[in-house]
């Protein structure tokens, strides 16, 4: 008979079942029972369970099925780890006329009966593997919450150390990353593009997150390209907080919090202001393409009131309106709106000279949203808990004892305390509110180092708004008494009124009388 030996390991520093004592035993086995061996796969370093049948070993012996007799490997749990694997094997070999065959287990598949028991000892292979599976989950669970890194991939931001206070390792802050992270976080908070962040990262030749470099399993990669993708992910990702992550979920506490175990790289309130300003960016509004328009958005038809884009003509940049285009395929009425343009040259040129003659001294505050404290959620935890331990004690009839009388005291004694400090923590909560944190810098500090999408929201933010008259026939080429320029909330109301917005929160805003110039 001709024979094909399978040999199958997840991890290579398995010992007890090596690709070496598996391969001696599947050949003993041929040579005891006068088989030729004609081929012999491995799968080194893969999983039975997650792979399932799509393994590359097993793949190239199953598609080469009309050359053997039998197909020989060590266990049943080497060849499948679920009942449903090893059942479809053993179909699709049964239907080629191949018998499988056990090197350690005394089992004759050729028969009914040897089949039932292949099924039955494949069904506690699977209870095996699913065993390894939650004796693994709680290991690292346990490893977790005592701050030790189970491996993967390690967070950009940090690396892997040894544990200073015992066994195992951790993670530890790695300042080249952490730096390079900062100097994100801080282009972001000054209305930088995502674009322009990545482009520039790409070109100082600073390692991505999934580079080979600083990563040693996993997916990796040759290239140190950054993307916009790669920096959302990294910065709305709370292990800058030190938070434990898994499955893109921070692990909580029993109290309800997130469990930090490793030390932060951002703190809670540039966190927010982070966070606050990525979903800000969120907004149909600010889906903007890298090196659009400085005035998109904030240059308007005086005819229509429609909004004005670039287009190009004769090598030159104008904008022009399109409420015309828009208006006709609405009704197919062509309107009264010709269309007027005006050169992008000259009037971004306008429109920021009057910005910084008015706002560029000026010192930018930063309205940072602050975070209400609220522990009514675990203060129901912490009674939700008290209210379980009395019924397991005088319901269920639990601690019995003495040494059960005693830890049901100590546990009780415990919750109490807890609840008396929640509640008493809840007492005095900050509630949320809006905050002005200074920034340091003036509008003509921050529009010299801004991107076009940055100046163009340094416009927008303190409501900027242009309307554009017809050209008077005979006039100059540029006649920037066309240029209607208007900040505050007075171009605020008249961009909400052009767009068809509610005008309601610009009104209240107004009322409030919120001093000093805001971001």
């Amino acid at each position: 008979m001709r024979a094909a030996i399978y040999i199958r390991l997840s991890r290579e520093t398995e010992e007890s079942t090596s690709p070496e004592r598996q391969r001696a035993a599947c050949e003993a086995l041929c040579k005891a029972r006068g088989w030729k061996v004609i081929a012999a796969e491995e799968d080194i370093d893969v999983s039975g369970y997650s792979r399932g049948l799509d393994r590359p070993g097993l793949q190239r012996i199953l598609a080469r099925l009309t050359e053997f007799d039998v197909i020989v490997f060590f266990k049943i749990d080497r060849l499948a780890r679920s009942t449903v694997d090893f059942a479809e094997i053993m179909k699709i070999t049964q239907n080629e006329g191949v018998a499988l065959a056990s090197a350690s287990e005394p089992l004759d598949l050729t028969s009914s009966m040897g089949r039932a028991m292949a099924k039955v000892i494949a069904v506690f292979a699977e209870l095996e593997s699913d065993t390894i599976g939650m004796r693994v989950s709680g290991a690292h669970e346990h490893l977790r919450r005592e701050g030790r890194w189970t491996g993967g991939r390690v967070p950009y931001g940090y690396r892997v150390a040894d544990n200073p206070d015992g066994p195992g390792r951790i993670l530890v802050v790695n300042p080249d990353e952490a730096k390079t992270i900062h100097a994100m976080v801080e282009r972001v908070l000054k209305k930088d593009s995502l674009m322009q962040i990545a482009t520039d990262l790409s070109k100082s030749d600073v390692p991505s997150p999934g580079h080979t470099s600083r990563q040693t399993n996993g997916r990796r990669s040759d290239s140190k390209q950054w993307y916009t993708t790669t920096l959302k992910s990294l910065l709305t990702n709370p292990q800058l907080l030190g938070q434990v992550v898994e499955d893109g979920k921070p692990i909580l506490r029993t109290d309800g919090l997130p469990l930090v175990t490793r030390p932060p790289i951002l703190d809670m309130d540039t966190w927010h202001a982070l966070q606050d300003e990525l979903k800000r960016r969120k907004g149909a509004g600010e889906q903007r393409r890298e090196r659009t328009s400085l005035l998109r958005a904030v240059l308007y038809c005086g005819l229509c009131h429609s909004r004005m884009y670039t287009f190009t003509a004769k090598g030159k940049v104008r904008y022009r309106c399109i409420g015309r285009l828009k208006q006709r395929q609405r009704t197919g009425d062509q309107g009264t709106c010709y269309g007027p343009n005006v050169a992008a040259e000259h009037t971004e040129a306008h429109v920021t000279a009057l910005f910084l003659e008015q706002f560029g001294k000026l010192p930018v505050v930063r309205m940072v949203e602050r975070v209400g404290e609220d522990f009514r959620p675990q203060i129901r935890q912490a009674e939700g808990a008290l209210s379980d331990l009395e019924k397991d004690r005088y319901e269920r009839g639990l601690f019995k004892g003495e040494d059960g009388a005693r830890r049901y005291a100590d546990q009780y004694t415990k919750l109490e305390d807890r609840l008396a400090s929640l509640k008493e923590r809840q007492n005095s909560a900050k509630p949320a509110g809006v905050e002005a944190v200074p920034t340091g810098k003036t509008f003509g500090e921050m529009w010299k180092d801004a991107s076009t999408e940055g100046k163009r929201d340094l416009l927008l933010d303190v409501g900027t708004y242009v309307d554009v008259a017809p050209a008077r026939r005979g006039g100059p080429r540029m006649d920037t008494s066309r240029l209607s320029v208007f900040f505050g909330d007075e171009g605020k109301l008249r961009r909400a009124e052009a767009d068809g917005k509610n005008t309601r929160p610009v009104i209240d805003a107004m009322a409030e009388d919120v001093d000093g110039t805001l971001l």
